[in-house]
């Protein structure tokens, strides 16, 4: 049921100083869309009694305490109090505004909002709007001069490459910057009239060392270029690959309101529904290793975006899979970036899997080369990481010494430590003694002395109904007015809003109060929008996830009432005491004469109840 179809008159809801959507269309938006398919297109989720869990995108934990509920349509995190509606849910997983996040759901689900004038469109939202433009723009001209006679030398070497399919070019939205070094701005200025400003904050131009304010030049010169999309297809930055070797081989946008580095990965918006499909990512390093793979219809394949994998890029894995296998060149710096990829994803729960293609193959030449259906086959070799791990350390050391042994040992000592798994640890350190040929039992005891678990669970709780405890007193009366509407008026009847001594809980209550006066319905998901302060978010989104038992909701909210009261009375007596005594030391007889009474009258109340 709609929470504003209650006879309410119009009202407006504020996005900023200047800025207004009418609430009958945020409400429309809301009743059309669904939290949990929102949700499920980030997080993996399982059913769990009404509600769904899974492992929370905000924080890196391994047991899920993320629960969605779609009753209520909220979400809230056990572990880092993470919560609130599908609104917040999609501004902090994109760092949108209020307003895109509303124009977004709003296009998904068919909603027509009104066409805002310029200058009522708050400034993040405007900015944002702005680079996205650009960046379309600069796509478009990027792909003309690959297709023009000027994109000849890019051309012929993605063909040399293997890559001249026009579809798949045309798929990934390739282009050229061709050499030169005002082409870009002069397009972007003249023919598309944007400032320069604008440009520079796109990424596009970089201001000349030394020169005045004014004076710009390309960034990306002479390169191919590849386009990159946050998890929903939005383009967002660019990358460019030289095609001789006389510079650094790639090259990114900078930072931008748009873009940050290591929040995203390359090909990650086609991949997601295979991922979550085979239940297993694959990640490669470079951006032609993914599109060879994507090509040849290996579809749950991502790139790294030319840096090391970070841990919000592995985030986005484990919201669609437990499951990744690194395919990273066999080179020094490539062991390095499995190493680092591999601590990376296990601090995410993820398993991680190790593929080592021949010398001298990536992704990209191996599937050229071989076909696809040779590298599915190669892949059924993939090892456990750590499998790896230990193979490597001991073809590189020296086993017919027991100096040579420790080193080894210690070597892989770091590896192991990471694992907080007790039973898959143990079996990781029989596969290395047996492998290592380790029988010396003081050596084997020192291992299993040196690596020790230190875990954390966080349970989702089960509240007991207590109302002897002030705070459970008001949260409870709270998480009861959000269950059923005659209670919540038998709450409002009996307990007045001033006696709530949590300022967060009180201000929820008065709230309320004010919505049962104007006949509307109590939805937290609604709710959660009319107040703004976070602390207050995160308490009515752990309020619409936790279960508390009440076994006679009447009787409780009575026995709440009751102790809330009394809590109040209790304050107020002693407020009088320290006014009474005042006014004795002051020597104003009549008016300590008046508070006694006052006193008399709240002992009688307190008596009675």
């Amino acid at each position: 049921m709609l929470f504003w179809a209650y006879g309410l008159q119009l009202k407006l809801i504020k996005i900023s100083l200047n800025h207004y959507i009418p609430d009958h269309l945020i409400e429309e938006i809301r009743s059309q869309s669904d939290i949990l398919d929102i949700i499920s297109a980030d997080v993996l989720l399982k059913k769990s009694g009404q509600n769904y869990k899974g492992l929370c995108p905000f924080h890196s934990e391994k047991t899920p305490s993320f629960v969605v509920s779609p009753e209520k349509q909220i979400y809230h995190c056990f572990g880092c109090g993470a919560g609130g509606n599908i609104f917040k849910f999609v501004m902090e997983m994109e760092d949108l505004s209020f307003l895109d996040v509303v124009k977004e759901l709003a296009s998904k689900c068919g909603v027509e909002l009104p066409i805002f004038k310029p200058g009522q469109i708050d400034a993040k939202s405007n900015e944002r709007d702005v680079l996205l433009n650009i960046n379309q723009k600069t796509q478009t001209y990027f792909i003309r001069s690959l297709m023009n006679k000027d994109g000849k030398p890019a051309r012929d070497y993605l063909s040399s490459r293997g890559f001249n399919n026009e579809k798949l070019l045309a798929d990934y939205n390739i282009g050229w910057a061709a050499p030169g070094w005002e082409n870009t701005l002069r397009y972007l200025q003249n023919q598309e009239k944007f400032s320069k400003d604008d440009i520079s904050r796109a990424g596009l131009i970089k201001q000349k060392e030394g020169a005045n304010d004014n004076s710009f030049y390309d960034r990306f010169r002479g390169r191919i270029m590849f386009p990159l999309q946050d998890i929903h297809g939005n383009l967002i930055a660019f990358a460019g690959r030289v095609i001789n070797e006389t510079e650094p081989k790639y090259l990114n946008s900078p930072e931008t309101a748009l873009y940050i580095k290591g929040k995203h990965l390359f090909g990650f918006n086609r991949a997601k529904e295979s991922i979550r499909k085979q239940n297993k990512a694959l990640i490669v390093e470079g951006y032609f290793d993914q599109m060879r793979a994507h090509q040849n219809g290996i579809r749950n394949s991502v790139a790294t975006c030319g840096t090391a994998l970070t841990l919000e890029q592995a985030s986005l894995l484990k919201n669609h899979t437990k499951r990744a296998t690194l395919i990273f060149d066999s080179d020094s710096a490539g062991q390095a970036a499995t190493k680092k990829g591999f601590e990376v994803l296990l601090k995410q729960g993820l398993s991680v899997d190790v593929l080592s293609l021949p010398s001298g193959h990536d992704p990209d030449s191996f599937i050229h080369q071989f076909g696809p259906e040779k590298f599915l086959e190669e892949l059924k070799n993939a090892r456990p990481f750590v499998e790896f791990f230990i193979d490597d350390a001991i073809a590189g050391g020296n086993l017919s010494t027991p100096m040579g042994k420790v080193e080894v040992v210690n070597k892989v000592l770091p590896i192991l430590m990471k694992i907080e798994n007790t039973i898959e640890r143990t079996e990781w350190i029989s596969i290395l003694t047996e492998r290592a040929k380790i029988e010396d039992r003081a050596l084997l005891t020192e291992l299993k002395n040196t690596i020790k678990q230190d875990k954390t669970v966080v349970d989702e709780p089960h509240q007991k109904n207590d109302c002897s405890n002030k705070q459970n007193t008001e949260l409870y009366l709270v998480h009861l007015m959000f269950s059923d509407k005659e209670l919540a008026i038998q709450i409002k009847e009996q307990a007045k809003v001033e006696n709530f001594t949590d300022p967060n809980l009180r201000q929820i209550a008065e709230l309320c109060y004010q919505l049962l006066d104007e006949d509307c319905e109590l939805r937290i998901d609604s709710v959660m929008d009319r107040l703004d302060k976070p602390k207050i978010k995160t308490i009515l989104s752990k309020i619409g996830v936790t279960t508390i038992p009440f076994d006679n909701p009447k009787q409780t909210v009575s026995d709440c009432v009751k102790a809330l009261n009394k809590k109040s009375h209790s304050q107020q007596v002693e407020e009088l005491k320290k006014q009474r005594n005042e006014a004795l030391v002051a020597g104003e007889s009549e008016r300590s004469q008046k508070i006694q009474n006052k006193l008399k009258e709240l002992r009688i109340t307190l008596t009675s109840n």
